[in-house]
């Protein structure tokens, strides 16, 4: 049940449970043998029914739907839907549209602002979808990871020791065969859907191929020939003879041409994603005569190869010395306007043609031929993995009909219900000699080949306040550390190159200019180049899919560190609290009974997680407008609207002032992360205490309760140390969970049986003093 309802419920039961017991300390408990010192559901359960799992009014709905088999039915419900939507869509799509040699169809083609509001709700579902399946796999891999029972048993029988309520990589060397199997087919499965879901849908931007000419000042009544024999060499050399042939009719269409001035010219063709028409560009400085009798300078066709379309416009601006490795702004082509000159590239001795007037052919709307598109080949990957990942959580539902211990609330009710047995040391025993190799980075912090926890008599020594930072070994917090600070210099790094990119080509990189460039925004200067250039072929594309998912999936390796420095912080704060005797709470498991509170999310409350995955959803979208495919729908020019599928293409763009935001929240998220380590504190416990929250011997080693005790893990509970006065097993320095109402928390400096971190060089101890096999699995080196 939740948390905050459960509240009044513990205040009751425990109130009820001093009442009853009020009077142990002045009489025997034979004197009144139905007030026990410990919490019964046949003596509580009269008064609180929900106390007792048995009772109706224990099965709440909560309670039913967290339980595990309905959670994996409902896993694997959510996955199949996904899995059946997916491959609709996919044989829809395919089924009913013309697709290119890309596999690329069109679902949609008008209005820019509609196909870019198609775009932004067909991404929300895609995320919609891609958060359930995904949510999904990542429960039954965190169920997958959970050892069982009788893992727990077995590794502790070889002396080993297994992680519980965290992710961990370290349980998966040890589990079943088939459970890592499952585990790393559903991963590869996530892997391989983060670097294609994304790319599955996308949207387009229109562009034109158009005739360019530039002639002479006396074109118009000039009596020459456009032909090959005449002006072969003219014409760009890699035109086909159809195109040779636009060349040359442009001619006779000029005449139905709109006259332009220089200015209203450059503002025309200076966006080359906006200009339509076919183009003459009349000199006034070069005559037919000097240009070997022929009216036509030079021709080309603009935009044949459109996956380069950030170069279709340079003969705007080309011919200035100033201007030539600048990128050719409006801007810029305004600022040519009085002097506005054309280098010529065949003409004799490569002249400078200095611009008269243009004649321009009809325009068409491009804010009007926007595209939605899908990838057919995406489409079909995606289905299946999809598919197979759903048959993987039906796997994992059908197979695990062993109880996995995700929680350390799992495992304090398993070795409560079933606890395991261990030998009582001699006071006065400080060690245990039996020890275990710790991994290469655990040496290199501590100095020492060997590092154990064991199970011992030893002063209670708690600190006034710990750092929630040592909840977490010195190894995660290198690994992790590397892993932010790689990534953000990597990210840095790329800042550095959009900036000296945009410097490079004359644009501005202050921040205010920037932040006009836009999240996201498609600019000509801000364009890979390189062996993802080309986006004609379908491998091509493939590649700029890969790229620009394969930065998501980063992202996502980002959260899982976070996730697992935070949820050992939890755990251990969990696992701390349980000392706090006057704030007794029932156990937080995966599948409550009773009183017991469910655990919303396995690794962490809503109050974390939320929070959390809000910063990394706004930093998967940050990353997506930060680096992006740049896909063009090609047309003919002039106003038909007619397409050119073949020329087709895509590029990936880049966006610095989105990389600034990125950079921004990586440290946000690693500096609160950080602060957040250094702030909270763990009060009055022995400084190593946290960090073996998660060991599966420690949470053994403690619980051993009082005779009796055997419903413990149904009740609000703590642990301690029972009040000498009123203990019946003799076990007076032992500390224990249970729900004895005079369990008290040990006293500074008192001996108490615990479980301790020892340090690496105490390497020896009496033999009379060696502690049982079984508790020797406490000796580890503690992650």
């Amino acid at each position: 049940m939740p948390e905050s309802g459960s509240q009044p419920q513990e205040y009751e039961l425990t109130r009820l449970h001093g009442s009853a017991t009020r009077n142990f300390r002045v009489r025997s408990p034979s004197h009144h043998p139905e007030y026990l010192p410990y919490a019964t559901t046949a003596m509580l359960g009269r008064y609180i029914p929900e106390a007792n799992p048995n009772s109706p009014r224990a099965e709440s709905l909560l309670a039913k739907l967290s339980k595990r088999s309905t959670m994996l039915r409902i896993q694997t419900g959510l996955t199949a839907l996904v899995a059946v939507i997916n491959t609709v869509a996919w044989i829809w799509a395919a089924a009913t549209h013309d697709m290119d040699a890309r596999g690329v169809g069109t679902l949609f083609t008008g209005s820019c602002r509609d196909a870019a509001n198609l775009n932004k709700v067909a991404h929300l579902i895609l995320n919609g979808l891609s958060t359930l399946f995904l949510g999904a796999g990542n429960y039954c891999m965190q169920i997958l990871a959970a050892p069982s029972r009788g893992d727990l048993n077995k590794a502790h029988a070889v002396g080993d020791w297994l992680e519980i309520g965290v992710p961990s990589l370290r349980n998966i060397r040890k589990l079943h065969r088939q459970k890592v199997i499952l585990w790393f087919a559903l991963g590869i499965v996530s892997i391989l859907l983060h670097l294609v879901w994304n790319s599955t849908l996308f949207a387009s931007m229109p562009f034109a191929i158009f005739v360019g000419t530039l002639v002479t000042s006396d074109f118009e009544w000039a009596n020459d020939v456009w032909d090959n024999s005449t002006t072969m060499g003219a014409i760009r050399p890699n035109l086909n003879s159809t195109d040779r042939e636009r060349v040359f009719g442009i001619r006779d269409r000029a005449t139905n041409f709109t006259r332009l001035g220089k200015l209203s010219c450059l503002e025309l063709y200076a966006d080359s994603l906006k200009s339509t028409g076919d183009v003459v560009i009349v000199a006034k400085n070069l005559t037919s005569s000097q240009n070997n009798g022929s009216s036509l300078i030079q021709g080309w066709i603009n935009g044949l190869t459109s996956d380069q379309w950030e170069y279709a416009n340079n003969w705007v601006c080309g011919a200035d010395s100033a201007a030539s490795s600048r990128y050719c702004s409006l801007d810029l082509a305004r600022s040519l306007a009085d002097n506005w000159q054309i280098l010529t590239w065949e003409a004799p001795h490569h002249q400078r043609a200095v611009v008269d007037y243009c004649l321009v052919s009809e325009q068409a709307d491009n804010s009007n031929r926007c595209g939605f598109h899908f990838s057919a080949p995406a489409l079909c990957f995606v289905c299946v993995c999809t598919l197979l990942g759903c048959l993987f959580v039906l796997l994992v539902a059908r197979t695990q009909n062993v109880k996995s211990i995700v929680t350390i609330g799992d495992a304090i009710t398993s070795f409560l219900e079933s606890p395991e047995s261990f030998a009582i040391p001699n006071e006065d025993s400080t060690e245990n000699s039996h020890q275990v190799q710790d991994s290469f980075f655990k040496r290199v912090f501590s100095g020492t080949k060997k590092c154990r926890v064991s199970l011992r008599s030893a002063p209670w020594s708690p600190s006034p306040s710990t750092a929630w930072y040592h909840a977490v070994c010195p190894r995660e917090w290198f690994i992790s550390c590397t892993f932010f600070l790689v990534g953000l210099s990597a990210v840095i790094g790329c800042l550095a190159f959009a900036l000296v990119e945009a410097a490079g080509q004359g644009i501005p990189t202050d921040l205010s200019s920037l932040w006009q460039q836009g999240l996201g925004k498609v600019n000509g200067f801000a364009l890979i180049q390189g062996f993802v250039h080309g986006g004609l072929t379908r491998s091509g594309f493939a590649k700029q899919v890969l790229l620009t998912n394969g930065i998501q999936l980063l992202v996502s390796c980002a959260y899982m560190i976070f996730n697992g420095i935070l949820s050992r912080q939890l755990v251990a704060h969990e696992w701390v609290r349980l000392l706090k005797t006057d704030q007794r709470k029932p156990l937080r498991v995966s599948s409550p009974r009773g009183l017991q509170r469910s655990t919303y999310m396995l690794s962490m409350p809503f109050k974390y997680s939320l929070p959390a995955i809000t910063l990394f959803i706004a930093l998967h979208w940050l990353v997506s407008q930060a680096v992006f495919i740049v896909q063009t729908t090609v047309y003919q020019s002039g106003g038909g609207n007619i397409l050119v599928p073949d020329n087709n293409g895509s590029r990936i763009g880049f966006s610095a002032i989105s990389i600034v935001l990125v950079i921004i929240t990586v440290l946000l998220l690693f500096c609160s992360l950080l602060a957040h380590s250094v702030v909270r504190k763990y009060q009055n416990v022995p400084p190593d205490f946290p960090r073996i929250a998660t060991c599966s011997a420690a949470i053994s080693a403690v619980c051993h309760p009082p005779e009796g005790d055997t419903e413990a893990y149904l009740f609000p509970l703590s642990m301690g140390i029972i009040d000498p006065g009123h203990s019946s097993h003799g076990r007076t320095n032992w500390l224990i969970i249970s729900t004895h109402i005079y369990l008290q928390e040990p006293q500074n400096g008192s001996i108490v049986v615990q479980p301790v971190e020892s340090k690496p060089h105490q390497d020896h101890m009496p033999e009379g003093t060696r502690i049982s096999d079984t508790e020797a699995l406490l000796q580890s080196s503690m992650d």
